[in-house]
């Protein structure tokens, strides 16, 4: 959850602002605002972002149309890209407008394909299908007051040995205030053996809290996103 966020949080802001700085560097293969549209967020051989987490590598986003129309498509593939020690290849993020539910709110689908991410732990591939809805400040291009909530579930393995599951029992919340994900329950199934993760009644902090089969309880520090 904090990878894929953390690739839309960048991709959006790259989008928006396109600030070609020295790091990272931002290409398209048409102008702001037309489409469709590849853009290419280049950050070499690593750079941190403002809140100090570290970049590198290549996001190559392809893009059908504005994300606020219906029926959009973005899709997200890597070059050796990194977010801190872990390093995203292969496979791809799609993201879908799937136009307005029934109160009003724009929701997403997002598929994840045989994503592979490789950290110090070992190289996990998943694969995932999540709905996205926006429940704050659609109507504002300030990011700040947003508000997300996330259901889907999601498998695949660790080294192709450790099989594993998620499956989100009550939506997660996202704040675009908050570099954490604030409430929320999902259960991570591990090889059979299952943990309930709670992240919490709201409060922007890094803390989840995880409940075991035989009842014990384990404290869990979440990353930021961005």
């Amino acid at each position: 959850q904090d990878a894929f966020t953390a690739v839309e949080e960048l991709g959006d802001a790259a989008l928006e602002s396109r600030d070609n700085g020295s790091c990272p560097t931002i290409t398209s293969t048409a102008p702001k605002g037309s489409f469709p549209n590849t853009v290419t967020i280049d950050f070499g051989s690593g750079c941190l972002s403002p809140s100090g987490r570290y970049h590198a590598g290549k996001i190559i986003i392809e893009q059908s149309d504005s994300m606020h129309h219906a029926g959009a498509v973005r899709t997200t593939s890597f070059t050796d890209f990194y977010v801190d020690s872990l390093v995203m290849k292969n496979g791809t993020i799609t993201l879908k407008n799937e136009e307005i539910d029934e109160e009003g709110n724009l929701t997403y689908t997002r598929q994840v394909s045989n994503l592979a991410m490789t950290s110090p732990r070992g190289t996990l591939v998943t694969n995932a299908l999540h709905t996205r809805t926006q429940v704050k400040g659609g109507g504002t291009p300030n990011r700040h007051d947003d508000a997300w909530k996330i259901t889907g579930e999601s498998q695949g393995t660790v080294d192709e040995e450790v099989k594993f599951s998620t499956l989100i029992k009550d939506a997660l919340v996202l704040r675009g205030d908050c570099p954490f994900i604030v409430a929320g329950l999902e259960e991570v199934t591990r090889n059979g053996r299952k943990v309930l993760v709670n992240y919490g009644d709201g409060t922007c902090d890094r803390i989840a809290r995880g409940t075991l089969e035989n009842g014990d309880h384990i404290v869990i520090v979440l990353n930021r996103r961005n």
